[in-house]
């Protein structure tokens, strides 16, 4: 804990996520305490020393974690296992959290194998944002981080590949926590590492017009026009190293059937696959990204 205790004494904050290609550990601090913090990152990327009690503790935590951020959530129950559907061989399939029978079984060794193998300054990026400028973060990057040992053996096998989907695949979940019934439909497709120039962009903005907010195709076709969802919406994930995801779904209106829902759904995107959208749409939709 004391980490957290110092960047809180010197007026920060700081934090860490966890997604399927990366590990990130951020401060937002002031300028003047910048190479502080460089020096305590370059001193967590080498020099953490894990009790068996401190690891323990933390596996405990993780899993309680997940018993509430999934056990607890059927629409996150649903995610999990339509991801582990969509992926046949990437590992893209495996929830970040991991799934609760390896998660029991980790041990110190697990942690600090895994530490060793891919905590190391050629194993990393630094990200700098705010008041500075590239030479100055240049100097304290090389001063913190330029005196560590780089670690031959974070090479990684050749990146797993998804192959060519073959046929649909449809995963159903019954569960009395759930509320109202909801759709949902996941689309491989290229991230922004993995598209061809310009592609990604127009996935992000094909999504913003078909199913962001209440402007949206999917929205004023299904939740105003029929009355057949109470919402619908969608969204393109393009963060992924080695490939992205188109998702739509929609939360069916009382009384009505979730196959009138998906023909809806599918005529929406029929539609938009055919004819396009209209130039005002795409207008609408580039501002909108501008703005944000």
């Amino acid at each position: 804990g004391e980490f957290s205790k110092i960047v809180a004494k010197l007026g920060g904050q700081d934090n860490a996520f966890t997604g399927q290609d990366v590990t990130s550990y951020f401060q937002r601090i002031a300028k003047e305490k910048l190479a502080t913090v460089m020096d305590m990152e370059a001193d967590r990327m080498v020099n953490l020393r894990l009790t068996d009690k401190e690891v323990l503790t933390e596996r405990d935590v993780i899993i309680e974690e997940r018993r509430s951020r999934i056990e607890n959530n059927p629409s996150a129950i649903l995610d999990e296992q339509m991801d582990a559907a969509l992926y046949t061989n990437h590992p893209y399939g495996i929830p970040v959290i991991g799934w609760q029978i390896e998660m029991a079984k980790l041990s110190p060794k697990d942690a600090l194998d895994f530490y060793k193998r891919y905590y190391a300054p050629n194993n990393a990026i630094l990200v700098v944002a705010g008041d500075v400028t590239p030479d100055e973060v240049k100097r304290l990057a090389e001063a913190a981080y330029g005196k560590l040992p780089p670690n031959p053996h974070t090479a990684r096998d050749k990146r797993p590949e998804e192959p060519e989907p073959r046929a649909a695949r449809r995963v159903a979940l019954s569960d009395p926590r759930a509320g109202k019934p909801s759709l949902s439909r996941d689309y491989l497709a290229p991230s922004y590492g993995t598209a061809a120039p310009g592609e990604a962009e127009a996935l992000d903005l094909l999504m913003k017009v078909l199913s962001d907010g209440a402007t949206s195709r999917l929205y004023r076709a299904l939740v105003v026009d029929q009355e057949l969802a109470s919402s619908a919406g969608g969204a393109y994930d393009g963060s992924g190293l080695d490939g992205g995801k188109l998702t739509v779904y929609a939360v069916a209106a009382d009384g009505n059937d979730l196959s009138k829902v998906e023909t809806a759904m599918d005529a929406v995107i029929d539609d938009v696959a055919k004819n396009g959208v209209t130039p005002a749409e795409l207008e609408r939709a580039k501002n909108s990204y501008i703005a944000d």
